[in-house]
């Protein structure tokens, strides 16, 4: 299968978001992408005090933009992030499947919110819901490969992916930006059945320097899943500039792609049977 990481530069007009995420995806198509994944707050990106205001529901707008293009190439999305109207709460930073066929699959909202003293420091939780459901699901796919895991009984013992059997599809697990510092996350997707993380995110230029690369790696080796990592680049319209270098990473951690710092797309094939030989080979997640 051919993944794809689009990275852009958000800004506050979702029409001209919407315009550049068209453009990424017309090239991602042309390369023979089948799964896509958006950064985090790609269809908007502005003043946190605007947050609520801009808010949609799922079946809003900018939804409806990538259910069309899914339609359109054939392609499955996850759409990165959005925020997501939460009646009159703040909203939730929300990343959601979008099917090859339009349809909308789950939704995951951000768990881990980013309130830190770094970057000249962020409350993430003062505009934002935070979420707490782990989001793994099934994704249906033209490769006729299918990684098969084996089941662990009551939480004990180790993972392995068995075999790789006929078939179509494999199981992504969610989760967005911030979350990347949290192992114990990525592990519960991995037990869940999880073989591919897709990591839309807006992470900063000052922890992206130090720790982007890393912890992407990390998570890919620990739980012998492949990540598709995709970020915003560049001096955003929330006014702080986003590290980039958006990455696809295999499960032994090698970097099959990645990108420095202008927009763009990276695609990279993703062999299910190289996670099946690192599973059987170092049966390490337990």
């Amino acid at each position: 299968m051919i993944a794809a990481a689009i990275q852009m530069t958000s800004g506050s007009d979702k029409n001209e978001n919407y315009k550049k995420v068209v453009r990424f995806t017309e090239e991602a198509a042309s390369k023979k992408a089948e799964l896509l994944v958006l950064p985090e707050h790609w269809n908007w990106l502005g003043p946190s005090a605007e947050k609520q205001k801009t808010a949609e529901s799922l079946d809003g707008p900018s939804l409806k933009v990538i259910s069309d293009l899914a339609k359109k190439y054939r392609c499955h999305f996850v759409a990165g992030s959005i925020g997501e109207k939460n009646e009159d709460k703040p909203p939730y930073n929300t990343a959601v499947i979008v099917h090859a066929d339009g349809s909308l699959g789950k939704a995951y909202r951000k768990i881990h919110l980013f309130d830190t003293e770094v970057a000249g420091g962020h409350k993430e939780s003062a505009t934002v819901s935070a979420g707490n459901e782990v989001v793994v699901e099934r994704i249906k796919s033209p490769s006729p490969l299918e990684p098969v895991l084996s089941e662990v009984e009551g939480g004990e013992g180790c993972l392995s992916a068995g075999s790789v059997a006929e078939g179509e599809g494999f199981n992504i697990g969610l989760s967005i930006c911030y979350d990347i510092r949290f192992p114990e996350l990525y592990r519960k997707m991995g037990k869940a059945g999880a073989t591919l993380f897709a990591f839309p995110s807006n992470f900063t230029a000052i922890t992206g320097v130090a720790h982007w690369e890393i912890l992407v790696r990390a998570r890919a080796i620990e739980n012998q899943c492949f990540i598709v990592a995709a970020d915003q680049t560049g001096m955003t319209g929330a006014g702080w500039e986003a590290h980039g270098h958006s990455m696809i990473v295999d499960p032994w951690g090698e970097i099959l792609a990645s990108l420095g710092k202008g927009e763009g797309v990276i695609t990279a094939e993703l062999d299910f049977s190289k996670l099946d030989t690192v599973r059987k080979q170092m049966p390490s997640i337990c």
